[in-house]
């Protein structure tokens, strides 16, 4: 490993110059409304969905969208052998390494290339009015998730990040736990989410050149838990990060301050098994979430304790379906985004992780690309 990097020069700094900027930036993209699905094939679930890449996050994607009625009919990938063999292998129709093949034949396209591709493959398909579901994080930085953003609204084609876990119906309940006060007043948000990978300078998950580290692949998911819980991003922050040989965040630490005072402490990491729980805490009780990226339950504690509530919504198939019907809903009404999980939202959440990356030096090739 490299070391460590840190942004220590103060408890806390605030990482934009006016509060104002952040309230503008969270606001400036309503939900947008497009032309009416005349067909109504997503209402009926008989949604046509193509694919871009065939990692192993496809699979999951698979199970989901077949078990809530959908149709996978179309694979494309960069290598024509290894896509075949992908399609043969789970029942999907055709196969291709041009994403052009799949204009006028979907009703949706979900991107799951490496993260360094997500603005690539996306602007492609957007251009060409295909509606993109995008795996997280959208793209690399918000220069690129702006451009996205942009090229939407231009075609009026339908874009949203697969940040699944904002689709939960876990955390729908844990906002209205907070919202009825059962907590008290939020004083801490606490996180981790790590796992110990084999370094592979070639890999996605250590080599610059496709962004990897923690923080895009999975610290994404304890921001995305303290902004579901605070209902904004860190008024201030602090980073402290292990770099691994190549410059990537093999492990990171962020400590943020909310407008409320409330507090959250967030760790990441692809070198160290941290665990996927979560702890809410407020002056009334706490609140535990295992597994809290893919939730399934959730228990309330007392002060004193006691249990006082808990929460079980199994997923239907594996979590993945909530997002693929929020897009099924969103194009049968004609809508440009999702309210759940808006361009505003993916946009803010790229500032603040470009931000978390500048205070612990991880740079990609891409942060200094003109973009035209």
């Amino acid at each position: 490993m490299q070391g460590t990097a840190s942004h220590r020069r103060q408890p806390f700094e605030p990482w934009f110059q006016d509060r104002r900027d952040l309230d503008a930036l969270l606001t400036s993209r309503p939900v947008a409304q497009g032309r009416p699905n005349s067909e109504s094939r997503c209402d009926a679930g008989l949604m046509r969905w193509g694919i871009v890449g065939h990692g192993g996050i496809v699979s999951t994607f698979l199970s989901a969208a077949r078990g809530v009625g959908h149709e996978v009919v179309a694979v494309v990938g960069r290598d024509a052998p290894k896509v075949a063999a992908f399609a043969d292998d789970h029942d999907i129709g055709a196969s291709s390494c041009d994403l052009g093949d799949l204009v006028g034949e979907v009703d949706a396209v979900y991107v799951a290339t490496p993260h360094s591709s997500h603005r690539d493959v996306s602007v492609t398909l957007l251009n060409a009015g295909v509606p993109v579901l995008c795996e997280k994080p959208m793209a690399v930085n918000a220069a690129q998730v702006r451009q996205m953003i942009e090229i939407s609204q231009l075609s009026g084609a339908f874009l949203m990040e697969a940040m699944w876990t904002r689709h939960l119906p876990v955390m729908a309940a844990c906002r209205k736990w907070i919202q009825e006060g059962r907590l008290g007043e939020i004083q801490m948000v606490e996180a981790n989410f790590g796992f110990n990978a084999p370094y592979d300078p070639n890999g996605r998950l250590w080599a610059p050149e496709s962004a990897g580290g923690s923080l895009l692949d999975v610290g994404i998911y304890t921001l995305t838990l303290a902004e579901l819980v605070f209902q904004s991003q860190p008024l201030s922050f602090d980073a402290e990060a292990e770099l691994s040989r190549d410059g990537v965040d093999a492990r990171l630490s962020v400590t943020a301050e909310y407008s409320t005072g409330g507090l959250a402490k967030l760790n990441s990491a692809i070198n160290t098994d941290l665990g996927t729980d979560a702890r809410i805490v407020g002056s009334e009780g706490h609140v535990d979430i295992p597994c809290f990226w893919r939730a399934e339950q959730m228990t309330l504690t007392s002060l004193e304790g006691e249990k006082v509530d808990e929460v079980h919504e199994p997923h239907r198939v594996n979590g993945f379906e909530f997002q693929i019907t929020e897009v099924a809903r969103c194009l049968e009404a004609g809508m440009m985004e999702s309210p759940v999980v808006p361009g505003s939202w993916s946009l803010a959440m790229a500032v603040l992780m470009d931000e978390i990356r500048s205070r612990v030096g991880v740079v990609y090739p891409c942060d200094g690309e003109a973009l035209s």
